[in-house]
């Protein structure tokens, strides 16, 4: 295989810039890259590099670039045919300061429209034009490859990095959606293509909007975490085995409900305190993914969809699962204390908690069915994406809190999970149900002893929180029982639930 187009490019403290298109497959460094160009008379170079690190053609085991095959590095499972992504690779030498300066200049007090949004990708993409912005394709990408190139992770010492490199993704999202409709004012400070005297102007952290087009952001985020979004799921992985799993058998149930536990703890809005366990997935074994989630609402497959749509399922919903995931020898060789013997060269079932951008290209990350770690799976390789399985349930009206409960309408009170105390305006039949949520006691001895109770919204059962009864006084203006409590952030023993 060789290169079928070159080409490079010398930015301003940038350094030099390298996009090569490969016929099928990815380089393991740059110097087999440098090297094959060299040999094609596409680059001159004074001290070529030593044959040693080689680089990966085919199935892995034929290699160019040194007489001794024995002598080099493969990294057999980064580099293989890529099924869906595109096909071009960019390279970067020598991230500086001065480059982060220049993308800063080229944002601050700036307005979003299209020809500061051309002069900002020009940063690295000098080909791009006005009209190719009109491109959903040839605009995602170049915006791909300058968040690549700026990434926190290449400028471990700059502080600034990363709120730099949200606000070129939040000034990037303002230009697309000035693009799309040319006469909205939806972003912070209303900066539009005739606004250039707003007051508004800010040097940084601009406010993205939740309008922001999902197609836009997603090409370029180059890493996401579900921890980073929710950062309650962080450590959080329910149900856990009892005892040492040896069969696939209850492993599908065991994945099925991590999942199902982590978009519920998502519904709730913290960690649950009522939760599916072992007992729940030991009861299922045999089951499939498919009539695990079938038990509790259903399941949509993005069998026949595309990596930017499974990456929108994960960034709005949450992990999902992979019933394709087929790993080899190898790869579980690696992957001893995450990998099930019987599994191998099967389907292990798997849950896909986000993914990343490596210097080998991008890669899912895994959450191991026993909590251990997180496993890199390249994206495309081991038929991870192949089939891929969702719970269609949003899980908000399943309660994930132990009680007991006095439900309520709380769509009334804005924001109520921000709330340190409330005051509940109850008639008096409404005033007798909730003494029955206090039980035996009366209301004098459940505020001395502070009784627990959850309040729970009636239509979205999901959103509850736990609290003490504090007062109760009748209002003689407004003939209703005014009733205050204050919330609590104590949290309560791991209940499972009702085998199923």
């Amino acid at each position: 295989h060789t290169c079928t187009e070159t080409h490079s490019s010398l930015h301003q403290s940038v350094g030099l810039i390298l996009s090569i298109n490969c016929a099928r497959y990815r380089f393991t460094n740059t110097h087999n890259l440098f090297e094959i160009m060299a040999k094609n008379g596409a680059l001159t170079m004074k001290n070529p590099p030593v044959a040693g690190n080689g680089y990966i053609i085919d199935d892995g085991r034929n290699y160019l670039g040194t007489k001794d095959a024995n002598t080099l590095h493969p990294y057999k499972h980064h580099i293989a045919p890529n099924k869906e992504r595109s096909n071009s690779m960019s390279l970067r030498i020598k991230p500086s300061k001065g480059l982060l300066e220049d993308a800063q200049k080229r944002i601050l007090l700036k307005e979003y429209n299209s020809v500061n949004l051309l002069h900002l990708l020009h940063l690295f993409s000098p080909e791009i034009n006005l009209d190719d912005l009109h491109s959903d394709e040839k605009r995602v990408s170049a915006m791909k490859k300058l968040m690549i190139n700026i990434h926190p992770s290449n400028y471990p010492n700059h502080e600034d990095a990363q709120s730099l490199y949200e606000d070129i993704q939040t000034f990037y999202d303002a230009c697309c959606q000035r693009l799309s409709d040319p006469k909205s004012s939806a972003y912070s400070g209303g900066r539009g293509e005739h606004n250039t005297k707003s007051k508004n102007r800010r040097k940084l952290r601009f406010r993205r909007s939740s309008n922001s087009s999902p197609t836009t952001v997603i090409g370029t985020v180059v890493q996401f975490n579900v921890r980073q979004k929710w950062p309650w799921l962080d450590g959080y992985l329910r149900p856990l085995c009892s005892e040492e799993m040896t069969s696939g058998k209850t492993l599908s149930p065991l994945v099925a409900y991590q999942c199902i536990n982590a978009r519920g703890a998502i519904a709730h809005g913290k960690r649950p305190s009522l939760i599916y366990s072992w007992e729940n997935a030991a009861s299922c074994t045999g089951l499939s993914v498919m009539d695990v989630l079938s038990k509790h609402g259903g399941f949509k497959s993005l069998t026949s969809g595309s990596i930017e749509e499974i990456k929108l399922e994960i960034i709005h919903h949450g992990p999902v699962v992979s019933y394709s995931f087929t790993p080899t020898r190898e790869f579980a060789g690696e992957h001893q204390d995450s990998i099930l013997k019987s599994r191998i060269k099967k389907h292990h079932y798997c849950l896909i908690v986000g993914w990343k951008l490596t210097e080998f290209g991008e890669v899912w990350l895994v959450q191991s069915y026993n909590g251990r770690q997180i496993i890199e799976v390249p994206v495309g390789q081991f038929s991870i994406d192949d089939n891929i399985l969702a719970p269609k349930d949003d899980f908000v009206t399943t309660c994930w809190q132990q009680g007991p409960h006095f439900d309520r309408d709380m769509g009334t009170f804005a924001d109520w999970f921000q709330y340190e105390s409330i005051t509940l305006l109850l008639k008096s039949i409404e005033l007798e149900e909730f003494a029955e949520v206090l039980g035996s006691q009366g209301f004098h001895e459940a505020i001395s002893k502070k009784a627990r109770f959850v309040i729970r919204d009636r239509k979205k059962q999901a959103l509850s929180r736990s609290c003490v009864l504090t007062d109760v006084k009748w209002s003689k203006a407004s003939k209703v029982w005014q009733v205050t409590c204050e919330f609590n952030g104590s949290s309560n023993p791991l209940t499972p639930r009702n085998t199923v």
